[in-house]
């Protein structure tokens, strides 16, 4: 997993952030407003880090945070179309890459780390509802 987030790393840099910036912010580009538990339920990422993270798009113009009723809202902000196009050539460019890297391995290891990822959160999540 370290070697494949190295990658990402390098083909990301363009944007000037980490890669999970870019996720984020293509995430909302999907489908906007979104609320923070909602980003974080389909990135699988902790509510406290994509909390910290959308502040931080939105001191770069990237995201416009409203806060509505107890959930804090996430939308694209002024900056967000060019961070946008350079952040979806990011993704080709890693597609093409890791299919480089993996040629035919590539969808049965992707297959398997969903599967893999799908349990791994449900069980800690029935772990934790169970404490």
């Amino acid at each position: 997993m370290r070697s494949i987030e190295q990658v990402a790393d390098a083909v990301y840099a363009p944007t000037g952030m980490k890669p999970a910036y870019a996720y984020i912010m293509m995430t909302i580009e999907d489908q906007h407003p979104l609320t923070i538990k909602t980003i974080a339920t389909e990135l699988g990422y902790e509510r406290s880090t994509v909390s910290r993270m959308v502040k931080t798009l939105a001191q770069k113009k990237l995201v416009i945070l409203a806060t509505k009723g107890r959930a804090t809202t996430v939308d694209l902000g002024p900056a967000s179309d060019a961070f946008l196009t350079v952040a979806n050539a990011c993704l080709v460019k890693f597609g093409q890459v890791t299919d480089d890297y993996l040629g035919s391995d590539k969808a049965a290891m992707t297959k398997l780390l969903t599967k893999n990822n799908e349990k791994l959160r449900s069980s800690s999540h029935d772990n934790l509802s169970n404490d």
